[in-house]
């Protein structure tokens, strides 16, 4: 027997069949009261609508209403488009895109749970700094050409086996926290190819920068094009890095301590003993790029013959000759180190300084060679010791803004100070 309307017994089957009878509020539901006699001994026939059942099971669960309760798009407006119409289009309510086209970024708490879509042709860097909230994650996608890295400033970023570049076009990057300020790389990486695009102009008058956090220094290395050609007969060019008072590390040109004469290089720790490299014949051009380094050696330098000393190299040669008088047998510590200057406005260096190394343990000689890389910049963490300190001079930043992060195991980011500014002349 088909299934009937209770009022009036029409056939209610809807699928396979042809009624169009549906049931409704009035239909009456009929009940035998067996203890009311008056219609029949064996109880009176009542019915009871649909409607009736209804309210008295009303429905508490939308905004607190009560009987029969039809959802609007008010009760879900937060779920976006696709819970409240038919469209297709379910990004508002479970992600957003970013378009990115310029070749730096710099993350921030808007940009949790977004897509960010890269779109450069050339390489784009993508900055994490410390501070944003908890939790916070993203992806990141290179949908142009150019590379996409992804590096943090006071934050960490790791990826498997130094992944944390894109491995090419519609390759995608999710950033996912695991601590405070400290995130892991997931999907298609690679390790970034070394590249160096920018250099910081010192003005010679009163640029420098400052960094914090400094220690025992091993070993120093840094790039620089002087403005002037610098001998050993043009007196006192500047300063490479100082740490304040008397303490500095690279001093460039003559006449800039009485211990040596003809100095092209010097290295004064303090009030110790200093080291040179003295030349009437060699010089430092203005019109091309030069690598100096110093590095510590503790039994044999050839600056201090039988005994310690700092060796200095000039692109890749030890050239380091002389030594003063006081005895020194360990290598200096410093907190605070002013590159371009010994202090504030003493021995201002004037030119460009680029890929700035510092190392709070010894490196050997053939540190130095990778340091100069036969006379083009390359990745310092390839030598046997990775840096304490390494300042790229713009690379990491976009070139931009005062501070210059710093890709070593210290931390300790650079502040530029009174204006120093960024150049895309670089050493090559």
């Amino acid at each position: 027997m088909a299934n009937k309307r209770i009022s009036s017994l029409d056939d209610i089957t809807l699928v396979g069949g042809t009624s169009t009878a549906e049931v409704n509020a009035n239909d009456i539901l009929p009940i035998t009261d067996v203890d009311d006699t008056t219609g029949s001994p064996q109880g009176t026939t009542k019915g009871v609508k649909v409607s009736d059942l209804m309210g008295e099971s009303p429905v508490q669960s939308v905004a607190g209403r009560t009987g029969a309760v039809t959802l609007s798009n008010t009760d879900i407006a937060g779920l976006g488009t696709a819970a409240t119409s038919a469209s297709t289009d379910f990004s508002p309510a479970f992600f957003s895109t970013v378009s990115e086209s310029t070749t730096a970024r710099t993350l921030s708490n808007s940009d949790n749970g977004k897509v960010i879509v890269c779109t450069n042709a050339s390489a784009t860097e993508i900055t994490i700094p410390s501070g944003l909230t908890s939790g916070f994650g993203c992806t990141v996608v290179q949908s142009g050409a150019g590379l996409v890295s992804i590096v943090g400033s006071g934050a960490t970023v790791s990826g498997i086996g130094g992944k944390v570049a894109t491995n090419g076009q519609y390759a995608a990057l999710n950033v996912v926290p695991i601590g405070t300020n400290a995130y892991i790389l997931d999907g298609d990486g690679q390790t970034p190819p070394f590249g160096n695009t920018h250099s910081v102009d010192f003005d010679g008058t009163n640029d420098y920068m400052s960094i914090s956090g400094l220690t025992t220094c091993y070993a120093f290395s840094c790039w620089i094009k002087p403005d002037l050609t610098i001998t050993s007969s043009a007196g006192i060019r500047g300063n490479l890095l100082g740490a304040g008072g008397t303490f500095w590390f690279g001093g460039l040109g003559g006449d800039i301590t009485g211990d040596f004469t003809n100095e092209l290089i010097t290295i004064r720790p303090g009030t110790q003993q200093g080291f040179a490299y003295t030349s009437t014949t060699d010089s430092i051009p203005s019109s091309s790029w030069t690598h100096i380094a110093i590095r510590w050696e503790a039994s044999n330098s050839q600056t201090n013959p039988g005994g310690a000393g700092y060796d200095i190299f000039k692109n890749g040669t030890k050239v380091g000759n002389e030594a003063g008088t006081s005895p020194i047998t360990s290598p200096s510590t410093f907190s605070t180190g002013l590159l371009g200057t010994r202090g504030a406005g003493q021995y201002p260096f004037n030119g460009k300084i680029d890929e700035v190394g510092f190392w709070s343990s010894p490196v050997t000689e053939a540190d130095i060679a990778t340091m100069y890389n036969s006379g083009v910049p390359g990745d310092l963490e390839d030598c046997s010791v990775s840096p304490y300190g390494w300042w790229r001079m713009g690379d990491n930043d976009g070139a931009t803004g005062t501070t210059i992060t710093d890709q070593g195991s210290g931390g300790n980011d650079g502040t530029l100070t009174n204006g120093p500014t960024f150049s895309t002349d670089i050493p090559s």
